[in-house]
């Protein structure tokens, strides 16, 4: 009776173990992702993740209105998913508060692996004073749009340096025609900012900074140019980027690729060979080096730090973000909804992509002098004051470097007030 006893308890706890395994071996994802791409990346895992590693996968859904909020939320009650897609600069908010797993600390040398193979701009978000609080998705950029026809027409060259342009828009404006820049909602966003912030060499703060360089020569020069643009060049503050270029009113414009490339490529059929894609015009720096960096938008994977199952999220962080798996997911991904593409922050994978050569050549040239924003302390609130600044300069016609100056006070004001809240966090932060 004993013995049946005994065995009946070791049975039991076997049982039990294989039971906790089970739970164990289940990952919870949250993705911001429309129907069609969550249903691929199940699709995706459950043929070919879950096989190699026995690992279920469950997959929810968020559109970016409710991604934040969500995730605090999540946050704050401790019932958080194992991995979830962020927002640029959102995982070093929640990595400062203990809330998002250090890759960089936990696994250095598999994650330095990842981020070989990532282009460097990418990085920029998510790292912190030593930290490294997730992997990038996805990315979306600015390039480059030209109506070949018109500008053969007219005996045009295609400028390559913001002062090619500057020449060419009397000549372009005397034809009822001009040249457009749109990034984000409106003309004037901070993301159109920041690709001439950088060219010259400037920038909103450093990452990991407690004060804006807004205020350096490099960024006053940069910020003017932009500025410029509208007040003393004409460039018009709004356009429809699609029926503008279709129509040839602009014939030449600097734009979001993943807004636009897929309407240009597939949506206008009537203007098939009639165009053709170039770099982000380019600042001659004082060095001799030209710059064409654009704004680079990120999304990133990054894991909870009260998952239960950090080493198969992180695993299955490695094996969707391979050139492999990427190259997979970008081609299904088009053939199922022409038009649509993933931009992908694996190099590989981009050189995969399966679009005209040419076009092809020109996104990955673009991408890799791309910068990403960098975290620092406010990061995520900072940059209104270079709105406001844009707006007083372009709308109210406020001196540029009187404008951007105020900024850069309040933006270090900021970051400080930043600093002295996170105190008691950043002490807890690895040393570089």
């Amino acid at each position: 009776m004993k013995r049946k006893v005994g065995v009946l308890v070791v049975l039991l706890l076997l049982c039990f173990t294989l039971a906790a395994n089970a739970v164990a071996k289940e990952l919870m994802i949250w993705l911001v992702a429309s129907t069609e791409q969550a249903k691929l990346i199940k699709e995706l895992t459950d043929n070919y993740w879950t096989p190699q590693t026995g690992v279920e996968v469950l997959f929810s859904t968020m559109t970016w209105d409710d991604a934040l909020s969500r995730i605090y939320l999540a946050m704050a009650s401790g019932d958080v998913p194992d991995i979830a897609q962020m927002g640029s600069t959102w995982q070093c908010e929640f990595g400062l508060r203990g809330g998002i797993f250090d890759l960089a600390q936990a696994y250095p040398e598999e994650t330095q692996e990842i981020m070989d193979r990532m282009y460097p701009g990418a990085l920029t978000p998510i790292k912190f004073r030593g930290t490294t609080w997730g992997v990038p998705a996805s990315l979306g950029n600015m390039t480059t749009y030209v109506r070949d026809d018109i500008f053969a027409e007219n005996g045009w060259e295609v400028p390559l340096l913001w002062d090619e342009l500057y020449n060419l828009l009397p000549k372009m404006q005397a034809k009822g025609m001009n040249y457009g820049i749109h990034y984000g909602k409106d003309s004037i966003s901070w993301f159109v900012a920041s690709a001439f912030l950088r060219q010259a060499g400037g920038d909103i703060y450093q990452s990991g900074g407690t004060r804006s360089t807004l205020d350096t020569p490099e960024s006053i020069d940069g910020f003017v140019r932009f500025v410029e643009l509208f007040t003393k060049h004409g460039v018009p503050k709004a356009i429809q980027q699609v029926e503008d270029f279709r129509r040839g009113d602009i014939p030449m414009l600097t734009i979001s690729t993943t807004v636009v490339y897929g309407h240009y490529q597939y949506g206008t059929p009537e203007l098939a060979g009639k165009w053709s894609m170039s770099l982000v015009p380019g600042t001659v720096r004082k060095d001799g080096t030209i710059s064409h960096s654009g704004y680079l938008g990120t999304n990133n994977f990054s894991i909870f730090e009260k998952s239960q199952n950090k080493r198969e999220a992180f695993e299955w962080i490695k094996w969707f973000t391979s050139a492999e798996v990427q190259t997979m997911y970008a081609a299904e991904y088009q053939k199922r909804l022409p038009g649509a593409f993933h931009f992908s922050p694996n190099m590989e994978a981009m050189a995969n992509m399966q679009v005209p050569d040419a076009h092809r050549e020109v996104f990955m040239k673009q991408l890799s002098e791309d910068i990403g924003i960098p975290f620092a302390l406010g990061g995520e609130t900072v940059w209104r004051y270079v709105e406001n600044a844009t707006a007083r300069a372009i709308l109210a016609g406020e001196d540029p470097e009187a404008a951007i100056k105020v900024a850069a006070k309040e933006v270090t004001d900021e970051m400080q007030r930043k600093a002295k809240e996170f105190e008691r966090f950043l002490k807890l932060l690895p040393e570089e």
